[in-house]
């Protein structure tokens, strides 16, 4: 059996990523409030909220630079700021082409990743997250 090549791939922070879960997570709130106004006028102060919500959302969904790496046999992510690397499992939950998002466990992490932002091993990330699943789970 073939063994397919390391690749890593490294997570960085992506504004636009950041910008719609930001946006999502806002209107979310938007339309709680809504619906909590119409069912009780009093509700009506917590529009004050809603910068708040904006806010922590934005900081929430921002993107720690990670390394991710497949070594041949299993995938390695490193967390924020550290040199050592822990065993993961990595599920594609998304995949749009030019965007994927992964997700880590144990965790689960969410790992989003652009092709703009890894040109040169977009190829092989792909072609081995659906190559090698079965046997980075074993690992």
């Amino acid at each position: 059996m073939r063994r397919t090549p390391p690749v890593v791939v490294q997570l960085r922070p992506d504004p636009r990523v950041q910008a719609v879960v930001a946006l999502l997570a806002t209107l979310t709130a938007l339309g709680l409030y809504v619906w909590a106004v119409d069912h009780d006028r009093a509700a009506a102060p917590l529009v004050l909220a809603l910068p708040l919500i904006a806010r922590w959302a934005w900081r929430q969904a921002a993107v720690l630079p990670r390394r991710l790496r497949w070594d041949g046999e299993a995938w390695w992510l490193s967390a924020p700021g550290a040199a050592d690397e822990t065993l993961v499992r990595l599920d594609v939950v998304i995949d749009l082409d030019h965007w994927l998002l992964l997700r880590a466990t144990p965790g689960p992490c969410w790992l989003p990743l652009a092709r703009h932002q890894q040109p040169s091993a977009w190829g092989a990330l792909r072609a081995t997250l659906y190559a090698a699943p079965a046997r980075a789970a074993d690992a």
